[in-house]
């Protein structure tokens, strides 16, 4: 018998403070590009950028920020709950922004409505599925 098959594989010993550190890099810039993408795109590529820009890099900043709320939430626990947090922060900052972008001219694409339709529904059918909102707590079975 191979030793994988005899032994469940012992994970890196820094990797949860490995996946901690860079969940808080990952929040950092999400949260950076949602608030200020102009600063970030300057900082980043060193030349202003135009709104399809900042759409672009907030959409970026909610991905990002969405990655670093699994990071911190995979700890011991399961990881499913985390990547579906990380998953509904993706889909609801994803349709914000677009429906700001929308709203305020900067977006009117034939698709711009639609996909924040699904955006939207995917957040929501997942935090009531998952039970991330309050009065959805669902039992959970072994």
């Amino acid at each position: 018998m191979s030793r994988s098959a005899a032994q469940p594989r012992k994970a890196w010993p820094f990797l949860p403070a490995m996946l901690r550190v860079s969940a808080i890099v990952e929040l950092a810039t999400g949260c950076a590009l949602l608030a200020t993408p102009s600063v970030v795109i300057q900082a980043l590529i060193g030349s202003p950028s135009n709104q399809v820009g900042w759409i672009v890099a907030r959409i970026l900043g909610g991905a990002l920020l969405a990655l670093g709320v699994a990071g911190m939430l995979t700890r011991g626990e399961s990881p499913e709950r985390g990547v579906a947090l990380a998953f509904v922060v993706y889909d609801t900052s994803t349709a914000v922004v677009l429906v700001w972008a929308g709203a305020a001219g900067a977006a009117d694409g034939w698709l711009l409505w639609p996909v924040v339709g699904l955006h939207a529904i995917l957040a929501a059918a997942l935090a009531v599925g998952r039970g991330l909102l309050p009065g959805t707590d669902r039992k959970r079975s072994s």
